[in-house]
């Protein structure tokens, strides 16, 4: 059978005309002169200085290759301006005054940049292109670092689900060894030893570990050719996954603290042990992909394979 050829792709400049390249043009000046001040202390400032949000610079070039990745659909649709648009960017901009001027929000005003480029793209290309390129828009919101006491009240429970589950782990491993967690606090006795304690500091919540793999879930079940509820599922996994390695890394740390090795509980051996963790969770995440893909047969698919057996 001869093959086909390939279908080049359709380049950016037939999609979008020029005078439209030159609204758009104009539009992300005027969007970033407006909004630069919190995108650079707001984000980009996190960025660079918190670990906890160190991907945020992958975000946006996410975002953008989703985007390429519909080039295709793109060039099918007819722009059709809406007005609603209009009344997106207006919300957007009230958001953006009311955490400048009132709940002096940093968080509120980023989340505007993201309200006020999906009014541009509402505004300029109507409800048909925003069929299209809602998910890269909205994934811009996983850049956006939360505020700081929202941010502590997701982690402590985190790390005291750790701690918890550290200290029924431990004594599994040392014979004689006793354990009671309190709160982010695990005290431990040793046979022969002093008393001590061990602190799950806020670098070992899992957090950072979550944040990381929530925004890997979102965007593997977004290119996947899946069906909504095993996206979902993909997503809903990540949690878990980061909870399960966290108390891993969690115990051994403790277990290395235990036996005296403080020098392979912190520093550069206590990030490769981070590191680790970070492929065991993609390992269990690549496992669920693999049995939603080969356990879960769609009903279109299940009729494909029979009509090619009869």
């Amino acid at each position: 059978m001869a093959t086909q050829p390939q279908q080049a792709e359709t380049p950016w400049a037939d999609i979008v005309p020029s005078a439209a390249r030159m609204q758009i043009a104009i539009v992300i000046l005027l969007l970033s002169a407006f909004y630069w001040s919190i995108i650079e202390r707001g984000m980009v400032n996190r960025w660079i200085h918190d670990g906890n949000w160190s991907h945020g610079w992958l975000i946006p070039a996410f975002s953008l290759y989703f985007l390429n990745t519909q080039r295709e659909r793109l060039a099918k649709v007819v722009a059709k301006p809406s007005y609603w648009g209009a009344l997106v960017l207006l919300l957007s901009l009230v958001m953006y005054f009311v955490g400048a001027w009132g709940m002096r929000a940093t968080y509120v005003q980023a989340v505007s940049v993201v309200g006020s480029i999906a009014g541009v793209v509402l505004l300029l290309g109507g409800w048909s292109v925003m069929r299209i390129v809602w998910f890269p828009i909205l994934f811009l919101l996983l850049a956006i670092p939360l505020p700081g006491q929202l941010y502590y009240q997701l982690t402590f429970p985190m790390r005291a689900f750790a701690s918890q589950a550290a200290a029924v782990l431990m004594p599994l491993f040392v014979d004689g060894l006793h354990t009671e967690a309190q709160a982010v606090v695990i005290d431990y006795i040793m046979p022969g030893s002093a008393p001590g304690q061990l602190n799950v500091e806020e670098a070992c919540s899992g957090m950072r570990l979550m944040m990381a793999f929530v925004t890997l879930g979102v965007a593997m079940a977004y290119l996947g050719e899946r069906s909504w509820w095993h996206r979902g599922i993909m997503v809903a996994v990540c949690v878990p996954t980061a909870l399960l390695c966290n108390v891993i890394r969690v115990t051994t740390t403790g277990l290395l603290i235990v036996h005296g090795r403080e020098d392979l509980a912190t520093g550069t051996p206590h990030q490769l042990l981070g590191m680790l963790m970070l492929a065991l969770a993609l390992g269990i995440y690549s496992m669920v992909g693999y049995i939603l893909s080969h356990l879960f047969i769609e009903e279109g698919e299940a009729s494909t394979v029979v009509n090619v057996h009869m």
